[in-house]
């Protein structure tokens, strides 16, 4: 079985050989983007350019025979194989080159991927300083370095987010349909599924909310949160008895308040990374008030099961109340 460079010396020489299938092209491009310098592929581009070099090609032609060749419309056959091969070396070389360039300064900037565990939470600190703690099963996209006088990150699930204050730079948290903009504060952002209501909750300063979808917008100040509602194109502003059970995930604890079991099926689908279904609506429509602390997904539905009346069984990855 080849390892990764034999692999990538086969794509390459398949490609300047004109032999590379459609799908052995599509590798080699995504082998290309992959590379983090390129040096893997120099080896092969050297070795077949010095071979194109021994092939013997017609090149001490002299005017009057081109243009008699032309005047006689017999034009007379070169060595284009040879050619071919010079040309897709340097095409290749180009094309590797292109892209090399376009990964290290089209957007400038290096990024970083964190990535948290079903079931777990996992703290980043930023190139500004500012602390970020992902819920479980999230995931955050960050530069390596802030520039262009603003902070940028994209989120998908929950974090909270302490920023670090910098009146010349905002930070900006892209989150599904969400654009939040803060100078220094502390709240969460919940964007686990662009098809489900998103939240932002503060906690101290003051966040302004971009719903990029319809437009709407909403400025939130300490125990505001803003939910979107996709139904009216709108964002929903509400206040929270207690703001602190925004982040009641960072000690493991799940608060539901007068919840109704469909919203507890995605609030669980979001933690442990599995799909929680119902399927009876009545079911659905139940409303429960409980906290679980430090419990694992059945013993979060036993408990579940027994305060609603209901059943649920397992089928792989999916967890199905009825």
């Amino acid at each position: 079985m080849m390892d990764t460079t034999q692999r990538k010396s086969y794509l390459l020489n398949q490609y300047i050989n004109n032999a590379c299938t459609p799908e052995e092209f599509d590798e080699l491009m995504l082998a290309i983007k992959a590379s983090p310098n390129n040096d893997d592929f120099d080896e092969v581009l050297k070795t077949n350019w010095e071979r194109s070099e021994h092939s013997s090609i017609e090149n001490n032609l002299k005017w009057a025979d081109i243009a008699a060749r032309i005047k006689e419309k017999t034009p007379k056959r070169y060595h284009t194989q040879v050619w071919l091969k010079y040309a897709a070396c340097f095409a290749l070389t180009l094309l590797i080159c292109t892209i090399s360039f376009y990964k290290k300064t089209a957007t400038g900037i290096q990024y970083l991927t964190a990535q948290s565990l079903p079931a777990k939470t996992k703290v980043i600190t930023l190139a500004d300083g500012t602390h970020v703690t992902l819920n479980a099963n999230s995931s955050l996209r960050y530069p390596e370095k802030f520039s262009n006088g603003q902070r940028i990150v994209y989120l998908k699930g929950e974090a909270y987010f302490d920023v670090v204050h910098d009146s010349k730079k905002p930070f900006i948290i892209y989150s599904g349909a969400l654009r939040t903009q803060v100078l220094g504060t502390t709240f969460t952002v919940s964007a686990y599924n662009e098809q489900k209501p998103q939240k932002v909750t503060v906690l101290t300063g003051k966040v302004g909310v971009v719903d990029e979808s319809s437009k709407a917008h909403a400025l939130l100040t300490p125990g505001l949160c803003a939910t979107t509602d996709q139904k009216n194109r709108s964002l929903i502003v509400s206040r929270m008895a207690d703001p602190t059970d925004a982040i009641a995930w960072m000690d493991d604890k799940m608060i539901f308040e007068d919840a109704t079991l469909a919203d507890v099926a995605v609030a669980l689908s979001n933690k442990y990374a599995v799909k929680v279904v119902i399927n009876n609506r009545r079911i659905a429509s139940r409303h429960i008030t409980a906290i679980f602390q430090n419990q694992t997904l059945p013993d979060i539905l036993n408990g579940i099961t027994r305060l609603t009346h209901a059943k649920y069984r397992i089928d792989k990855n999916v967890y199905t109340l009825f």
